[in-house]
């Protein structure tokens, strides 16, 4: 019996750390951190931010290997590439971030 309670002790600690990690774990990480280096050249194109897909084909940027331009609905690898511009439009079709990735 006194065995029991000693497990029970220890057992409790254990427990709580093995919840605290498992939920760390869960955490999402932000992967949309601004690349420091703008290796897809985004910050020349952060005016768009607000206007419509036609001003985006009126910059140049055309969807491509090395340019994604998607809506909300949009199904896209999960690859980061830092020579690639993505410009991410709402619903309405305005841009509501341009980043690289």
């Amino acid at each position: 019996m006194f065995k029991t309670r000693h497990t029970h002790r220890l057992a409790t600690p254990a427990l709580v750390l093995c919840a605290g990690l498992a939920l760390a774990a869960c955490q999402e990480e932000d992967t949309a951190v601004a690349n420091p280096e703008d290796t897809c050249g985004a910050s020349q194109y952060q005016s768009l931010v607000g206007q419509d897909e036609a001003a985006v084909t009126a910059a140049g940027i055309t969807p491509g290997q090395k340019a994604r331009v998607f809506g909300p609905d949009a199904v896209l690898t999960m690859d980061f590439r830092s020579d690639r511009i993505n410009v991410e439009l709402d619903g309405s079709g305005k841009v509501i971030r341009v980043y690289c990735g």
